[in-house]
């Protein structure tokens, strides 16, 4: 089954960051593995934000982030209180640099391992 409808297959990134935290309050983001149609509307929002103007990159930062991240945990404010997932709240927790991070994990999580090709390579006729 493909990455993209196993609904098991979920990416989970800890950003830079964060890597030194204790595990059990780690924030950590979750995305999905992009089908090539996902990933091209990812190319069009990428591309739209090196060439828009400063309001039009954030807000393809934010279509793009919308296409990607499906949640995250141990997301907390200033008080300590759960920073519950949206689209308005990725823009309030995450700096442009960290949406990099995020965009370029997602990108490159689509890469078959060395044993996933050679279990997919087909047999010689």
């Amino acid at each position: 089954m493909p990455r993209s409808l196993d609904p098991s297959s979920r990416l989970t990134m800890v950003l830079a960051c964060d890597v030194d935290k204790p595990r059990e309050t780690q924030p950590r983001i979750f995305a999905r593995t992009l089908t090539l149609n996902q990933q091209r509307k990812l190319m069009a929002a990428m591309s739209r934000m090196q060439t828009a103007s400063a309001d039009e990159k954030i807000d393809a930062a934010l279509d793009a982030a919308e296409l990607c991240l499906t949640g995250w945990e141990n997301m907390t404010g200033e008080n300590g209180e759960a920073i519950q997932f949206s689209r308005d709240a990725i823009g309030d927790v995450l700096s442009m640099e960290e949406l990099a991070e995020v965009f370029a994990a997602v990108s490159s999580s689509g890469k078959a391992s060395v044993s996933e090709k050679k279990e997919s390579e087909l047999p010689l006729l």
